[in-house]
């Protein structure tokens, strides 16, 4: 069954990501509407969903990695919207860093709950204070990314005649390198363990990284393909990432490896 709607979900990604760009690349980058309402559609709901799920699981297992994984979903679907709302504008520097930037700690978090998830010996923490803590870090974290932003106290991500800047296409190389390493790690344990959630969550992984890898060899030109074709993937990442979790949270769980005990 989670297979089944995963495959669904990208089928109905799909369509819709290809209706909206029937239009001209020049005419869809003129609304300005396209990338913001897409990417909370696919990337920030999903994401505040599955922060939602993750919490409320950890009241029940009482595992830090998953909220690293709710803290990992916030912040990249917060900081992607912030993007996606001031790409092709004046605002090209702040849409680079902070979307960089949000990608680069998402990828912290998810790195840490896939390595947990692997190592299947997360201790358990106390439930007092703790998902209240782990969720101000991560929106103190979007709101210092975004302050610094404005503010100009990070060197350029964007430059204006040239695109992206090299510190640019190396914090999201970094990220996407994190992201596949997590993907890879999830996968490893669903290989031995069977859990088609966990096969959703490797995926909507993979699909991150790959998006990253797109956007960072770009040049930031929203004609381009790359930048495109890596937001799409985004998108898919998201909406897999929410079926994965809403899975665990129906099957009232999440697979016996991450509890610390092989299947």
């Amino acid at each position: 069954m989670p297979r089944f709607l995963g495959a669904l979900s990208v089928v109905i990604l799909v369509l819709v990501v290809v209706a909206l760009y029937a239009l001209k690349p020049e005419q869809a980058v003129a609304l300005g509407l396209v990338f913001p309402i897409l990417t909370s559609v696919f990337i920030t709901s999903t994401s505040l969903v599955v922060a939602y799920v993750s919490v409320k699981a950890y009241s029940r297992e009482l595992l830090p990695s998953l909220l690293f994984l709710g803290c990992g979903a916030i912040v990249l679907g917060c900081t992607s919207l912030l993007a996606a709302m001031f790409l092709g504008t004046e605002g090209q520097n702040f849409s680079a860093t902070v979307f960089a930037s949000g990608a680069f700690v998402s990828a912290v978090f998810h790195l840490s709950c896939a390595s947990l998830t692997y190592l299947g010996s997360s201790p358990k923490l106390g439930r007092d204070r703790q998902a209240s803590f782990w969720v101000l870090l991560a929106s103190l974290l979007i709101i210092s990314i975004v302050v610094a932003a404005l503010e100009g106290a990070l060197p350029q991500f964007y430059s204006v005649g040239t695109g992206t800047t090299i510190l640019d296409h190396a914090i999201l190389g970094v990220a996407s390198f994190m992201f596949a390493v997590s993907a890879a790690l999830i996968f490893l344990v669903f290989y031995s363990s069977k859990s088609e959630i966990l096969y959703s969550y490797s995926l909507a992984l993979g699909a991150t990284a790959v998006g990253l890898v797109a956007i960072s060899v770009s040049n930031g030109d929203l004609s381009g393909l790359e930048v495109r074709a890596g937001w799409v993937m985004l998108y898919l990442g998201g909406v897999l990432l929410m079926t994965s979790v809403l899975s665990a949270e129906r099957l009232g769980g999440i697979p016996a490896r991450v509890r610390g005990k092989e299947v």
